[in-house]
């Protein structure tokens, strides 16, 4: 786990595989987000919208 799948961890209060894909589906679809550059509070906030888009239907093919 690194130290960003780890803010997601305790940000969200999930388990470290679901923080994993959410970090995945950050990386993959929100081309302008960079987590090196991002405070804790935005990787917070964007790993939050991803993970309403996953369970989106609209979004279940970006999941796949």
């Amino acid at each position: 786990m690194n130290a960003y799948t780890e803010i997601i961890v305790n940000g969200l209060n999930i388990d470290a595989e679901q923080a994993t894909k959410i970090q995945q589906f950050v990386c993959n679809w929100f081309d302008d987000f960079r987590f090196s550059s991002a405070t804790k509070l935005q990787i917070i906030r964007t790993a939050k919208e991803a993970q309403a888009m996953m369970f989106d239907p609209r979004y279940a093919e970006l999941v796949a």
